[in-house]
């Protein structure tokens, strides 16, 4: 019966991952909701990285065609230098810029952000500041595509995305809100977004593979470890088709409600 509860609770915290991982609210913050208000022991880092590869793999099954034509592009121009791969080419350039920032200031400040911005209050302020956020940009429209991205508008971007190092910040929201307001395209600031998570990802998961062994090798750790991934990935994609939809319809204001929302639960409650 134990065992049993114990991999409900690994379903639920997939669940939870998968649904706020891209979805402009937070997912380390919410992990840290959980730990809180229902006591559930979340595992050290490595499970949030570990499931944050869950939402890797939904980013590469709904965006699958645009990786595929980016890479190809990207390695068709290396090659052969043919003009009409170039916007390939630098679209890749472009996410590979924006991803420095998080990895410098993660570098820094990684005793900081996994310490004192841990703090339930902390997160309840970070949830009030994403809700700002999105409320500021609930009706900016840019028409900036692929092509018209600026330099610029990626350190901009970037920057944005160190502020999602804090649980409580939102790195898809920080993010879209950033380009949204560089007068980006929607489909363009979305695409950008979870591209942008990818290398900061694949360099988590290299990174944490020792620890991530050791937990799923563990007695009777395999199971819930396999089945809070796959609950993951499965609700991440779900998630993402839906933050979409509401991006490219207006709706960000939703989120903002949402956030503002929780963050004045937690300082009620909490």
């Amino acid at each position: 019966m134990t065992e049993f509860i114990a991999l409900l609770q690994y379903i639920f915290l997939g669940a939870v991952q998968g649904l706020t991982e891209p979805l402009p609210v937070s997912s380390s913050g919410h992990l840290r909701l959980v730990q809180h208000f229902f006591g559930i022991d979340v595992p050290d880092l490595h499970f949030e990285v570990f499931l944050n590869g869950a939402s890797l793999i939904a980013v590469f099954i709904v965006y699958r065609r645009d990786l595929m034509e980016m890479i190809n592009g990207t390695a068709r121009y290396v090659m052969t230098r043919e003009r009409r791969h170039y916007g390939s080419f630098r679209f890749a350039w472009l996410i590979v810029l924006g991803t420095i920032p998080a990895i410098i200031v993660g570098g820094l400040f990684a005793d900081f952000i996994g310490g004192e911005l841990t703090a339930i209050h902390m997160v309840a302020l970070a949830l009030m500041i994403t809700a700002i956020a999105l409320w500021l940009i609930r009706n900016l429209r840019g028409d900036k595509t692929d092509e018209q991205i600026t330099v610029m508008d990626t350190v901009i971007i970037g920057l944005a995305q160190t502020l999602a190092l804090a649980p409580g910040i939102s790195r898809s929201g920080a993010t879209v809100v950033a380009a949204l307001a560089r007068k980006v395209s929607p489909e363009t600031a979305l695409k950008f977004s979870f591209f942008l998570s990818i290398p900061v990802s694949i360099g988590s998961l290299v990174f944490m593979i020792p620890e991530m062994h050791a937990a799923m090798t563990a007695p009777g750790m395999f199971l819930p470890y396999v089945v809070s991934f796959t609950v993951s990935v499965i609700v991440s994609v779900f998630a993402i088709k839906l933050f979409i939809n509401l991006v490219t319809n207006g709706r960000m204001i939703y989120f903002a409600a949402y956030c503002l929302t929780v963050s004045v639960l937690i300082l009620f409650f909490a």
